[in-house]
């Protein structure tokens, strides 16, 4: 049996993951756990979570180092990625398979979640027990779809990449 030492930059990125999911769990347990049950006064048949903040605010948060880690990390690789030299011929082939399905993967979901969206533009949204419908929220329903479908066709992409990998490196 090979085994393969981590580099830095792997365990900084295995730490990095594990406290993001942990904090992830944390914010959901305490989200659900105090409060969650709490009636809407306007409506009491809806639920006003106590902690819906701290989840929005989590989201924001992820959501902003997401993209302050992606423009860094892509002109991090403009910058430096074409003058090294490789001597594996495995990663050459992941040099050049992984942009473009990283890239084909949003630009699929992106133009799906479009379609969808154009395609069902006429659909009504219930949003605080108010239909919301028309011309003057199109531009909202086309958005949301899209968002909806991107997040969807992401989530199975990640999933199908973490179980390849995990079969991956059993050999």
């Amino acid at each position: 049996m090979v085994i393969i030492e981590k580099s830095k930059e792997q365990k900084i990125s295995d730490i990095v993951l594990y406290t993001i999911m942990g904090i992830g769990a944390l914010v959901l347990i305490i989200f659900l756990s105090w409060g969650y049950d709490t009636p809407y006064e306007e409506n009491p048949d809806f639920n006003a979570p106590l902690f819906t903040d701290g989840m929005i605010i989590l989201q924001i948060a992820l959501i902003a180092i997401g993209a302050i880690a992606t423009v860094c990390g892509a002109v991090h690789s403009f910058m430096v990625g074409g003058g090294k030299s490789q001597a594996n011929d495995k990663v050459n082939i992941a040099d050049k398979v992984s942009n473009p399905i990283a890239w084909g993967t949003c630009f699929v979901s992106l133009v799906i979640g479009v379609i969808y969206g154009v395609t069902f533009k006429d659909e009504n949204m219930i949003i605080n027990n108010k239909a919301w419908s028309g011309s003057d929220h199109l531009a909202d329903s086309i958005e949301s779809d899209i968002c909806i479908w991107s997040i969807g066709i992401l989530i199975l992409g990640t999933v199908i990449a973490a179980v390849y990998s995990m079969i991956g490196s059993k050999k």
